[in-house]
């Protein structure tokens, strides 16, 4: 029959396996597999952990732009026993106008509240806003983060009627009770002072709340107007002004007192200029000029600091 020939004993190669020596483990290499064995496990381990913390610190970092799923607000209205009021201001129409920022305490962490719904009207010299109160639902408990629940409302003023002759009043109608201020208007500076108050009450942001009212003073500044400040070894006691203007000439900057006569310039360590031809610092940001000469610290340029968009 044809096929293939069997071999002959003296074809087999047993050099081959001769030469092949066998693989051994030794005790050494067998104690440092064991080592590196658990190693890699911890080693794994403590990338998970270290993954996990960023996470978490990004969800803390931003936990307010995180909308978490929660129960349907309520139809009705809850009317808040106090609420805070204090004065910032919006860019409408090419001017800056005078905002009432209201802010009333809501619930707990875990708690859901609408915006405060509020009613407007104009009667002569007299604004009168009436705060309706916010739509709540209670929240299921258990692990809730330890912050408080506001409810908000910004209400403009219109800076034409503000303007006019005569002495305006803002009364604010809450719970059945009516709060009067006096507001008033004198180039570039608004007022608002407590005639007589008993459940809204002027605040300023950052403070605790106060049971009288405050006298709240803002300035009306025009919306081409930057302010530069100074930052590093910054003395409290020394004028800075004289300095800072000679500087914003070099810069090309128009110091705004000799364009808007009678805007106030008090603080030592700022100074306002008007941008004609140059865009506006970007929001919540310093734009760094250099040094201020022979005075060793940096002075840097941001928008005037009291849009409602800061609260």
């Amino acid at each position: 029959m044809g096929g293939i020939p069997p071999a002959e004993p003296s074809q087999f190669r047993s050099d081959i396996f001769k030469q092949t020596p066998p693989i051994r483990i030794s005790q050494v290499d067998k104690r440092i597999f064991l080592i590196q064995k658990p190693m890699t496990k911890k080693f794994i381990i403590a990338i998970v952990v270290v993954v996990l913390i960023v996470i978490g610190a990004i969800f803390f970092t931003n936990r307010d732009n995180i909308n978490l799923p929660r129960q349907p607000l309520t139809g009705e209205l809850t009317v808040p026993e106090y609420v805070r009021v204090f004065l910032a201001s919006s860019v409408e129409d090419n001017e800056r106008v005078p905002v009432l920022v209201l802010s009333a305490v809501a619930g707990g962490g875990c708690d859901s509240a609408s915006d405060l719904e509020t009613k407007k009207s104009l009667r002569g010299d007299t604004l009168v806003v009436d705060i309706k109160g916010y739509k709540f639902t209670k929240g299921a408990g258990g692990d809730c983060p330890a912050v408080i629940l506001k409810s908000r409302a910004k209400v403009s003023i219109d800076p034409d009627w503000l303007k006019q002759n005569g002495d305006k009043e803002i009364i604010f109608e809450l719970g059945g009770d009516s709060n009067k201020y006096k507001i008033s208007y004198s180039t570039y500076k608004v007022s608002l002072a407590g005639v007589q108050a008993t459940n809204v009450i002027t605040n300023r942001p950052g403070y605790n709340p106060s049971e009288t009212p405050i006298t709240l003073e803002m300035a009306l500044y025009p919306i081409d107007v930057a302010v530069m400040y100074l930052a590093g070894s910054v003395s409290s006691a020394k004028d800075y002004r004289p300095a800072m203007r000679d500087f914003a000439r070099t810069k090309g900057f128009t110091p705004a007192e000799e364009i808007y006569s009678g805007l106030e310039q008090n603080e030592k360590t700022q100074f306002y200029v008007v941008l004609k031809n140059r865009p506006m610092p970007e929001p919540n940001r310093g734009e760094s000029l250099g040094e201020l000469p022979s005075e060793g610290v940096g002075v840097y340029l941001k928008q005037v600091v009291s849009d409602t968009d800061h609260y």
